[in-house]
């Protein structure tokens, strides 16, 4: 039995796992917990779930809005509506939008919560079979040229020159996740480049367990095309956190946690490479986590997955020695997170031109500008990451990681003391 259960309170959650694992001791109950995560994706369907459990209320909520918008959803999984109290007005309005069942969550009544779970599962698993025998179903495990079982395709996210990126629902993993789908193709030499690469952006990502790096579910092959299917992150990346604005303080709070999160990718021997807002997403408004090793190198390994004497990356968050093709360790991710951090802090980027090779030339020979008078106290980190010669940089990202939380526990105390 898995169950999706859409509830704040932490000992609510307890209790009914408590009455549903009598019956089904291995019991799958995944907490959705709306204060901290907001609000379903609009192309959720649970449809990796035997049923929903949805509480009444929680601060802030109001779970029969929820219902309302879940019943607009075809093919939503069954929703068991857990009321606060015993009210025949809430019953009726959450029966009016399609509740399977409505119970009381104040005096849970056992037998009727376990009845109510296993018919709701046996009906959704009913609809799900004669689905997936339908035209409908057939094309939403189209993705582009490819057939992928086991998913449904949402929408498309992005199309690049290589990969697609869609936002699709896996069954397996019970929620959406992004899948990258690009043909798999065999160059004269028999090597498939591009599969190669998905291979060792899966295996460095799985390689790295931290909780600020994207989460990869699966990697395979489907008529001819490789796929990755990876964490959907609804709040999107970076850039737009920047967009709607960040205090010093939150800027210096990213910037700490990325700086951890590369120290602990440089200890498993890898460099990012490809460093930039757009590659790091937002879990929540203040929690980060880093998406694309595509051109993360890994030191051990003799596969070399770019042609030598080609650049790869993004220039205006390149290194001056990866802009210009020169050997590179673990401070060029620091200088890249250097722009990223001066980005934050300032809102524009340090280094801009009409082409990409002014802004590397740039990144060699220009003095950096400066922050705002406002933000002059920060400066001197900024001189200790950005510094043209790797060698007058912090020397790695744990030292970096301090230097930020130094740097940001100074600012907060002034803000105190102000």
């Amino acid at each position: 039995m898995r169950l999706l259960y859409i509830e704040d309170d932490p000992k609510s959650r307890a209790r009914i796992r408590h009455h549903l694992s009598c019956r089904w001791p291995d019991v799958e109950l995944t907490a959705w917990a709306p204060v901290q995560r907001g609000a379903l994706p609009p192309e959720f369907l649970a449809q990796g779930y035997d049923a929903v459990l949805l509480a009444q209320s929680w601060p802030g909520g109001d779970g029969l809005e929820w219902l309302r918008d879940l019943a607009t959803r075809p093919g939503f999984a069954p929703v068991i509506f857990l009321a606060d109290r015993d009210s025949a007005q809430v019953r009726e309005a959450a029966e009016s939008w399609s509740a399977f069942a409505v119970l009381c969550k104040e005096r849970i009544a056992h037998e009727s919560l376990l009845e109510a779970v296993q018919r709701a599962g046996l009906q959704h698993r009913r609809q799900l079979a004669d689905w997936r025998v339908s035209p409908a179903a057939e094309e939403s495990r189209r993705f582009g040229d490819a057939r992928i079982p086991g998913y449904r395709r949402a929408r498309l996210l992005a199309r690049g020159s290589v990969s697609q990126l869609y936002i699709a629902e896996s069954e397996k993993a019970g929620a959406l996740v992004v899948l990258k789908v690009t043909p798999s193709q065999r160059n004269a030499s028999g090597i498939d480049q591009v599969f190669d690469r998905f291979l060792q952006e899966y295996e460095i990502t799985t390689k790295v367990r931290h909780p600020n790096v994207v989460r990869l579910y699966e990697l395979g092959v489907a008529d001819d095309h490789a796929y990755l299917a990876m964490e959907y992150f609804p709040l999107g990346d970076l850039r737009r956190r920047m967009r709607a604005g960040l205090s010093p303080a939150e800027a210096l709070g990213i910037a700490a946690q990325i700086a951890r999160v590369l120290a602990a990718i440089h200890a498993a021997g890898v460099l990012h490479r490809d460093l930039k807002p757009g590659n790091i997403m937002m879990r929540s408004e203040s929690q980060v986590a880093l998406i694309d090793f595509g051109l993360a190198k890994h030191l051990a390994l003799d596969l070399e997955l770019t042609d030598t004497g080609l650049i790869f990356g993004t220039p205006h968050y390149m290194s001056p020695e990866q802009g210009h093709g020169q050997a590179l360790d673990a401070r060029s991710d620091l200088y890249s997170l250097g722009i990223v951090l001066f980005e934050m802090l300032a809102g524009a980027k340090p280094y801009t031109a009409d082409n990409p090779m002014a802004v590397l030339y740039m990144h060699r020979n220009a003095p950096l500008p400066l922050l705002p008078e406002s933000l002059a106290s920060l400066q001197p980190l900024l001189d200790a990451l950005l510094a043209q010669l790797p060698a007058e940089r912090i020397a790695d990202a744990v030292g970096a990681a301090r230097r930020i939380e130094a740097a940001r526990s100074e600012w907060l105390a002034r803000l105190a003391h102000a």
